[in-house]
């Protein structure tokens, strides 16, 4: 299939556009080991969250579709004894993904304050969520600060963050990796970078090419992916959190995504339709299933807001 403005480059396709399975030669197949239709109920149930997020007129309230696979994908591969630092954009499907109800997330972006963070956020330390500092970026600081205890008692596990590619000009970010790579700690950074920003990329900013190069050239593992191709997101992030757990120091995941807010975006560049294609292909996809998914969540919301005190 020809390259298209639509296709992010320097990502290895796994899961390609038309939801037919890429395999290298020799290589098997990376579907056998990935619970696909838990993967895409996790998938679904976060977009239907976001979307009642977005109708309930929260103030700058920034929509997560076309995400989902980062937010699935690090919920379904952390241990519950991980913790993970993330935006407000991440923070309700994290949530309700982790074992949070959706009335309780539903609350929280009422009543900040039951969760320790800003209005919009649902941080819940019982779940290993971490809250979202108003300064700009600083759980960045906050997940390395966790990383390098993680080392100090060799547990064994890693300390997840997830952000935007904006944060990579701030100089913060740079604190963050500086110490994860002199301290080899087990820190596992997501960076989700959009294929067409509105503003000026990150590139503009600083030198460099992609968030993932730059990582690579101060000693740190990076893989750069498709973040509309939820194989290989999954792939990359379980591959991060290995090399974290086994004391092989912090790894980058840069995932190229496409926001879903122009009627003008390919269906390939959703991960939640991509892998539907596939499904279907597999025989594994009705409209049925898909109605009985999206109903079992939005058949709460309304109830959960009735209830939500």
């Amino acid at each position: 299939m020809e390259q298209s403005p639509w296709d992010p480059e320097g990502v290895t396709p796994r899961l390609d556009a038309s939801g037919t399975i890429v395999l290298a030669d020799g290589a098997p197949d990376p579907t056998a080991t990935i619970d696909l239709r838990g993967f895409y109920r996790a998938m679904v149930h976060a977009r239907c969250l976001d979307l009642a997020l977005a109708r309930a007129g929260l103030p700058m309230w920034a929509p997560a579709a076309g995400e989902e696979a980062v937010t699935a994908s690090c919920a379904s591969l952390c241990d519950p004894n991980e913790w993970i630092y993330a935006g407000v954009r991440d923070q309700p499907a994290l949530a309700m993904l982790r074992g949070v109800s959706p009335a309780s997330v539903l609350a929280g972006h009422r009543d900040g304050a039951r969760y320790r963070g800003a209005p919009g956020g649902a941080s819940l330390p019982g779940v290993n969520l971490g809250h979202v500092p108003e300064t700009l970026g600083l759980y960045l600081g906050l997940a390395a600060g966790h990383a390098h205890a993680l080392k100090l008692e060799r547990a064994g596990q890693a300390t997840v963050a997830i952000f935007g590619e904006g944060l990579t000009t701030v100089g913060l970010y740079r604190e963050t990796v500086s110490l994860a790579v002199a301290c080899d700690l087990p820190l596992v950074l997501l960076c989700k970078s959009q294929l067409w920003p509105e503003a000026a990329p990150a590139e503009a900013a600083v030198f460099g090419e992609s968030v993932a190069e730059r990582a690579r050239a101060v000693g740190m593992g990076a893989r750069r992916v498709d973040g509309a191709d939820p194989v290989a997101v999954y792939e990359a992030i379980e591959w991060a959190l290995s090399r974290a757990r086994y004391g092989r120091g912090p790894t980058l995941v840069e995932a190229v995504i496409t926001q879903l807010i122009h009627p003008d975006v390919p269906g390939h560049r959703d991960p939640i339709e991509r892998l539907r294609r596939h499904l279907d292909r597999a025989g594994q996809w009705t409209p049925t299933m898909q109605d009985a998914l999206e109903a079992e969540l939005r058949g709460q919301l309304p109830r959960d807001e009735e209830e939500a005190p």
